[in-house]
Order: structure tokens, then sequence, then C-alpha cells
């Protein structure tokens, strides 16, 4: 019977290298930096517009007073 010939083992990939760390993005210079928006003048701040109160007393609808009524009086059967 015929042998096969042994299988040469493949050779070990070497691992590939790390990827350099990139560099970190400076800072932008002072100059650019955008300024913060100043607020505006205190005669330009819209007054905050003061929440509705309980306004004026709405007038309460008048109270159901029963509507005097003949009195009732025993009529005679006969």
């Amino acid at each position: 019977m015929l042998v096969p010939a042994p299988v040469p083992a493949p050779e070990p990939v070497p691992a590939p290298e790390p990827a350099p760390a990139p560099e970190p993005v400076p800072a932008p210079a002072l100059g650019l930096v955008p300024e913060p928006v100043p607020a505006p003048a205190l005669g330009l701040v819209p007054e905050p517009v003061p929440a509705p109160g309980p306004g004026p007393a709405r007038p309460r609808a008048p109270a159901l007073v029963p509507e005097p009524r003949a009195p009732v009086t025993p009529q005679a059967q006969g």
C-alpha cells in the first residue's frame, strides 16, 4: 500500500501590527473658539408673561330658589 506523504503544516501567519493610534486633534486656537452668545441687553429681554390668575370673580349662577306655589288645599271629594 502506498503511504501518503505527510502534508507539511502551514506556517503561522504573523499577526498584523496594530495600527498607530491617531494623533489627538489639537484644540482650536483661542481666537477661533466661538464666543458664547451674550445675553441680550436688559431692555431687550422679554418680560415673562404672568400666569393668568384667578381673575375677576365670575358671577355665580343664582341659586335655584323654588318658585312659590299655591298652597295645596285638600279638595272635597264628593
